[in-house]
Order: C-alpha cells, then structure tokens, then sequence
C-alpha cells in the first residue's frame, strides 16, 4: 500500500470529526453527540448525528455512517485517497504516495484522456499568446483592461490564433481523431473536416474543483470582432467533462479561502473574478456564461456556508440576483450592490482596488434588504400598489429568524411608503409571522410521528443486537479477540458481522482504508455496531451473559425454523416427519427450560 496505515491512523489522531463537519453542518450538542441537519438528503428535522468520542456519524434518516475521511468522500464526491490527501494537509501529516500509484491512479480514471487533451489545449493557447506576434498584441489589449504578466499566468489565460485548423494538427501528432471529437475543442464541416472550435479569441481555461481543465471560454478582443457583434463570449460545448450548469470558473483556486472563511463571492463574469483577485479578494467564483442552477448551487454548498452574491449593479443584474435568491434559500446569503450600473471590473477601474476591496467586504446588505427595494412599487402615489407591496414583502420579513430584524424592516418599508406606518407594516409581519409559527408548529407533529416509527422499521433482531455487542468488545479489546481467535469453532450467525470478523481476526484491526474497501453494506454493519453505547471496561459476567443471550436466540431461531417445517410437512400430509419434528421441538423447549 502507497500511503502507511500508521500515516492514516495519526492523521484520525490529530482531527476531530466534529470541526471537519461542522465546517458545512451547523452542529449543535445533545448529550455526548452532535446534531445537526443531514447534508446527504432532505430533511426539516434534525437527524444526522456526530459521536466525538467514537469520531463517527450517522443519518437516522438515510442511514449513512463513517469515519472523517468517509464523510469526505461523500460530501465532495472524492476518493479514499484524496479524502487522506486533504486531511493531511490539514493536519500537518506528510504522506508518501508512489509515482507508480499515483500514475496507476491517473491511467484508471476514466475521462484522463479528456484531461491531458485539455490541459495541452491549455498549454498550446498561452504558448501562443505568449510567445507570437499576434499574442503581442492580445497581451497589450489584455494589459489595457489592468491584467499582467502574472495575473495572466495565474489564471493561464491564452489566445486561440486565427487560423482554421491550427491547434487540430498540433493536436494530431498525439491524439486520435475520435478523442479530440470529443474534447469539444473541434468541429465537424459538412465536407467532413474537422476544424478548430475557437479562432482569434482570448482563452480563459475551464477547471472543475481539483484543477482539471475540462474546456475554454473564449472571448472576443480584436477590432473587426467587436465591430462585427460576434458573441462575447463562446463556452466549450457539453461534454462527458464539461457541464457548464455545474462547474464554477477559478473554484479549484478559491477553495483553500472558502475552507477558512466559510463564503463564496458569486460573480458574473471570468473578469469580475480577476479583479476580485486583484483587489485581495480570492474566494470569488462565476457562473460560466450561464445563470445559476440548482446544479450550482449544490456545488457551492459543498464548500461554503454563505454566498455573497456580487452580480452587477445594473437591472439585468438585480433580476439575476432575484432569480439566484430563490435557488440558494439553504445557504446564508448576502449582497453587494455595486454603485452606478458597474460590474466589479468596471468598479475597480473606475474607482480603485482598494476602493473594491472595501465595498465586497464592508458593503453587504441581507437578502430582505435586497427585497425591499427590488419589490417596491415604482409609483409610491398608488395605493394599491403598495398595499400589494406590503402584502409580498411581510412575507419575507416575517422569515427572517430575529425579531429586532424583523422591526427594522418593518421601519425601513414604512420609511418608503407614503400611506403606510410603522404600526401597519408590523401588524402585516405579525400575521405572517403567525402564519408561519402554525406551519411549522404543524410539520413539527407530523415530523414527530415519523421520528417516533422510524426506529421500529430498522429494529435490530435480538440475535444481531447481542452479536453486535461482542463484536464491539472483540474490536476494542485485543486480549478478547486473541481468545476468540483460538476457538476453532467460532463464527457469527450474523453474514455481516461474520465477514467483519474475518477481517479483524486474520488483521488484528480494521483500518480506514480497509474500512474503505469494503461494500457499503459492510461498512454500514461496522458503524451500526459502533454506536453501541458500552461503557469501556467489561463489567464481570458481561462476556457470558451475551453469549447465554446469543446461545438463546440462536436456538429460538431454529427452534422457529423447526416449527416452519412441522407446519410445512402437516400441509402436505406428511404425518409421520410433522410428530417426530413436533416431538424434538418438544425437547427443545424442555432443554431451554
């Protein structure tokens, strides 16, 4: 194995699960566990439980459990290996992966063909902005709109020459015609020729989180484009790769600020990210020439609490920020208003750096504050109008979870309309808010109802529960396990449990890694046994007090199963087998007694 298990097990030692999740989980204690709102399915209530002295989860409501690192893998969609990789990092352990695995690793990744195409696209775009005449001249429009030479590395920006098939025949030499089809990077004439996709554009390269180029957007920059009207802006095609409704430009940058400050900035355009860097701010993102999806915003609640949505200042603008509001109602969410119609480049042109920089930090107002005005009637002299304002935007405040928001709002909206005061906006609120204490009072009940059937459905058998609880003495305790280890004859009646204990007994432990390996059904065996609540020295008598316990259930099964078969042979006549089986049931029961 590439990476030590010893490396794995001091890096479980130096991080606290509870700190890792409570990151992308509000978390709050109930007796020895932590709870807090499933992030693996939907759920009003909560019941996704953290155990920090067992450093474990588990969703009563869809059942998921696992280590730090399993949690990992499943919020972020990652491997084993890369789930270590980050915690490592985290917590200061060096690790060794091999270059043979970590070649191994590349060649088994599916789409790595699509991967190395790309990032030699990449590669081939700023060779020749960088290194030709025409890319001279791109690099001086480029430096005009306040990039630099280091600005343009960072974010690898090139030029795509004006010339039909440039890139597909430098392509040529290393791929097959089929796999630079699918690229995206190339298109097909009606004559059969393939021709490049992009031509005489400036090259902003597309990765997803982990810094994978997947595809280009490119944007127009000479004379004769701009006069002509062509598209602004032309994306890379869908690909297996490349989903634009899902992928957020410079995230794979952006990520390491976010896993500090917990926050996105969400921007429009790949140049309102570049001054955002520019002006210090490094945890901002864009939509890539597409409005936001749910798509998106499930890959932005991945590695934020709150977005900080920064679209530009003109209506077309604030429409876009009113349709995002709507999708990204599980995530906290602010706004910066950008003075003068701006988007933050032109902002930061107009003003400066610095200028930008304090109003993304400083100039934030809430989602209601944005309402307010986005919804107030442009003519205040209609009466009508505003009673329908008050109407909508009630609703909004009264969601707001302080009710000292709820009263500035309220003054704000009374400030703004002239036949409305204070007390009438309030009253308005406090219907709604009424209304809205109903609701939840009455989903609360019926979430009750469910929580009180949920444990019936997944009762244990009497047999597992007694077999999970000497498991659980057999994993913690290596003395138990050595004795057990000797007795021959020994196995769980339990499959799963069964095959647990093969690995421990021939092991000795079962690791994270290995953990990993294993089917989900296994893994999900291990960490129910985990959550057995024993205290950590066996009490006197324990050990054979489950084993009295497992020897009885073990023969009210087959005495169960005996009483299946006397049934069975009576229905079809066969008298004879049903009294000799009824008469060793008999036997049983008296030995039992």
């Amino acid at each position: 194995m590439a990476i030590d298990k010893e490396a794995i097990n001091e890096i479980k030692s130096k991080i606290n699960i509870v700190d890792v999740i409570g990151e992308v989980v509000s978390l709050s204690r109930a007796g020895r566990n932590y709870l807090g709102l499933c992030p693996f399915h939907k759920e009003k209530t909560p019941s996704f439980n953290v155990i920090e002295d067992r450093q474990f989860f588990h969703c009563f409501g869809c059942g998921k459990s696992g280590d730090v690192f399993k949690f990992l893998e499943e919020y972020r969609n990652i491997s084993f290996l890369e789930s270590v990789q980050l915690l490592a990092e985290r917590s200061g352990v060096s690790i060794a992966i091999s270059d043979q695995q970590s070649q191994t690793k590349k060649q088994e990744h599916p789409h790595q063909g699509l991967f190395n195409i790309n990032e030699d696209a990449c590669k081939f775009y700023q060779a020749v902005l960088k290194t030709t005449k025409v890319g001279e001249a791109a690099r001086r429009y480029l430096y005009q709109r306040g990039l630099t030479d280091e600005l343009i590395d960072y974010f690898k920006i090139g030029l795509a020459p004006d010339k039909h098939d440039y890139l597909y025949r430098a392509m040529l030499k290393k791929y097959s015609e089929q796999a630079m089809m699918d690229s995206g990077l190339f298109n097909l004439s009606e004559r059969n020729a393939v021709y490049d996709a992009f031509r005489n554009r400036i090259m902003f390269p597309l990765a997803d989180e982990y810094g994978h180029v997947l595809g280009f957007s490119g944007r127009i920059w000479a004379k004769k484009d701009l006069q002509n009207k062509a598209a602004k802006y032309k994306n890379t095609r869908s690909t297996v790769i490349f989903n634009k409704s899902y992928e957020l430009y410079h995230l794979d940058k952006a990520k390491a600020t976010a896993r500090k400050t917990h926050e996105l900035y969400l921007m429009e355009g790949f140049m309102d990210v570049i001054a955002a860097y520019r002006s210090g701010v490094t945890n901002a993102v864009a939509s890539m020439g597409t409005s936001l999806t749910a798509e998106h915003v499930e890959h932005l609640k991945k590695h934020a609490r709150k977005v900080v949505l920064t679209y530009d200042g003109d209506s077309a603008g604030q429409n876009a920020i009113a349709k995002s509001l709507e999708l990204l109602h599980d995530l906290a969410v602010e706004i910066v208003r950008i003075p003068g119609q701006m988007d933050p480049d032109e902002f930061a042109k107009e003003n400066s750096e610095e200028e930008l920089a304090k109003l993304l930090q400083q100039s934030r107002i809430s989602s209601v504050e944005f309402w307010i005005d986005y919804l107030k009637p442009e003519n205040s002299d209609n009466l009508q109008a505003e009673i329908d304002y008050v109407e909508k935007i009630a609703k909004i405040i009264a969601a707001s979870p302080s009710i000292t928001a709820q009263n500035t709002y309220a003054n704000i909206v009374a400030d703004l309309l002239p036949d409305f005061d204070y007390q009438q906006v309030e009253q308005a609120v406090n219907a709604e808010r009424l209304q809205v204490r109903s609701q939840i009072s009455q989903q609360s009940q019926a979430n009750q109802t469910v929580i009180r059937e949920m444990p019936v459905a997944k009762q244990l058998t009497a047999l597992i529960k007694a077999e999970s609880q000497l498991f659980h003495r057999l994993l913690h305790h290596d003395y138990l396990l050595n004795e057990f280890r000797n007795r021959e004859d020994f196995e769980f009646e339990t499959k799963d449990i069964q095959e647990l204990y093969q690995i421990l007994k021939t092991n000795g432990e079962i690791n994270p890694y290995d953990l990993s390996q294993l089917p989900s059904h296994l893994q999900a065996a291990y960490y129910r046994i985990l959550e057995e609540n024993l205290p950590e020295e066996i009490a006197d008598g324990e050990l054979q007090q489950i084993e009295l316990w497992r020897e009885k259930y073990l023969k009210k099964q087959e005495m169960q199963k005996q009483n299946k078969l006397i049934r069975e042979n009576s229905s079809h006549g066969d008298i004879e087998a049903a009294v000799k089986g009824l008469e060793e049931l008999i036997a049983q029961k008296r030995n039992m007694e």
